[in-house]
């Protein structure tokens, strides 16, 4: 006959934790703990803490990425016929070739980080430049703007992206399929989710090492030196599966 956990005490610090964090939250936590509530508030802080170690790396990743893509795009813009004859900018943001435009869901993505960045300059009372506007991009426009099976998208990587992963020594789609998993990985952070599955947590660890490793090697270096998601990791409360 199989055995059936035995009924557990009532908590008053279990029932004032379940109020405020919501029964379907503690779910995922309940059922990597056996249904031990002591466990469970323990690995929901420690999910809280592995989440915040991603965040600081999904910081630096996100940061690197996006100058380093930009400064491909700055010099590939600039080299664009637009419809009057003449050559478009390096502003790509400002003043996008229609390849760039096309590629950001027909100048969406642009507009409405443009949008954020007007209200954050107004704030400050300062003038909107292009790194207020890069700076407000998200993290999905750099995931879509790397090589797949689009003409567009591998005309731009072959022609300017390709550039900005200078150290790169594998197949043009191993890029992508690294940022893909990454930009997953920062949208569970964004929304709180659970991040027990550690063994894909690490994948993505290493795919931020191989995506900059591309980019530099220093900034792989620099990476894993300040990086807490492997430690973190190791320190998962006992007892949970």
């Amino acid at each position: 006959m199989p055995s059936h956990p035995q009924p557990q005490p009532k908590s008053p610090e279990w029932e004032v934790f379940r109020g405020y964090i919501s029964t379907p939250r503690l779910g995922p936590y309940l059922a990597a703990t056996g249904g031990n509530r002591k466990q469970a508030i323990q690995l929901y802080h420690w999910n809280i803490g592995l989440s915040g170690a991603v965040y600081e790396s999904l910081h630096f990743f996100e940061v690197v990425l996006r100058n380093a893509i930009d400064a491909q795009l700055s010099v590939w813009n600039a080299t664009q016929i637009n419809p009057s004859g003449g050559m478009h900018g390096r502003d790509w943001l400002t003043d996008p070739s229609p390849l760039l435009y096309k590629l950001t869901q027909q100048g969406k993505d642009i507009r409405e980080a443009t949008g954020r960045a007007e209200k954050a300059t107004k704030r400050r009372a300062a003038q909107m430049g292009h790194a207020d506007i890069l700076a407000q991009m998200s993290f999905g426009t750099w995931r879509f703007l790397l090589p797949d099976k689009t003409p567009g998208r591998k005309l731009l990587w072959k022609d300017a992206l390709a550039d900005a992963f200078p150290h790169n020594a594998r197949a043009e789609d191993a890029v992508t399929k690294d940022v893909a998993g990454i930009h997953l990985l920062r949208n569970r952070v964004a929304h709180l989710e659970p991040l027990l599955k550690t063994g894909a947590v690490h994948v993505q660890y290493q795919s931020m090492r191989n995506v900059l490793a591309a980019i530099h090697p220093l900034m792989e270096q620099r990476f894993i030196s300040t990086q807490r998601i492997t430690v973190h990791i190791s320190q998962r409360p006992p007892g949970t599966t």
